[in-house]
């Protein structure tokens, strides 16, 4: 388990680098380390194959982003390997299995669907180092961590709600305030961007902040954009 220090000094590096949420980003930062050590070191080991066995392999996001590392596409390979020959299993185990009187049973149906955030072994990777840093932030929050939040542009809906359940009452009053104010200034630009459709006013230029508040705003409600580079070739 990384060590406090560890973690703040990711998160330091995160608000100082990269707009948005900074857990969103360390979360998928983290991911990707444990996707690299599998894929180079695990993907013979018995037991990941028997987790991943249950799961049918990784997330549609995880699965493809194996792709992206350099020279893991042998490692790729073996996993999606196996991972077919257990769908193939799974499939004869069904149709072998006594029909329900009324068509196909819905646990027969749930126990080949593909794997998805709440199964994938690397999306319970980034949900558990999510929570420890934002235990950290809580643990070591001040003044200076509050201007490098502010600065990179305040955190996202899920994890600012899981913040404020630890947070003392000072900090989710300064949390309350800092989002309040960043949020209003994104309303305030996306009715800007609206109105400028408007025929009447089609001549006033847009400004980069309003052209990009839908996307910044959908980053806020749903968490930042996952992007796994491009295929490795």
């Amino acid at each position: 388990m990384p060590q406090p220090n560890v973690i703040l000094e990711a998160l330091e590096t995160i608000l100082k680098s990269q707009p948005g949420c900074p857990i969103c980003h360390y979360g998928r930062q983290t991911g990707r380390k444990f996707m690299d050590g599998i894929l180079y070191e695990s993907v013979n080991d018995y037991g990941l194959r028997q987790q991943l066995a249950q799961s049918l392999g990784f997330c549609t996001f995880h699965s493809q982003e194996m792709l992206t590392f350099p020279g893991a596409k042998l490692g790729a390979a073996i996993i999606e390997q196996a991972m077919l020959k257990e769908a193939l299993r799974q499939i004869d185990g069904m149709t072998r299995a006594r029909r329900p009187r009324f068509g196909i049973g819905k646990k027969n149906v749930a126990s080949v669907a593909p794997p998805d955030e709440q199964s994938c072994m690397v999306c319970q990777f980034e949900r558990n180092h999510e929570r420890m840093a934002i235990t950290d932030l809580v643990k070591h929050w001040d003044a200076t961590w509050a201007e490098h939040l502010q600065n990179a542009g305040g955190m996202c809906l899920q994890h600012l709600a899981q913040t404020l359940l630890l947070a003392p009452k000072p900090m989710q009053q300064t949390l309350k305030q800092m989002h309040n104010t960043l949020w209003q200034t994104h309303i305030a630009h996306l009715d800007e961007f609206i109105r400028k459709q408007d025929y009447r006013f089609q001549d006033e230029m847009i400004s980069q902040e309003e052209g990009l508040a839908s996307r910044r705003t959908i980053a806020i409600l749903t968490g930042e954009p996952r992007s796994n580079g491009a295929p490795d070739s």
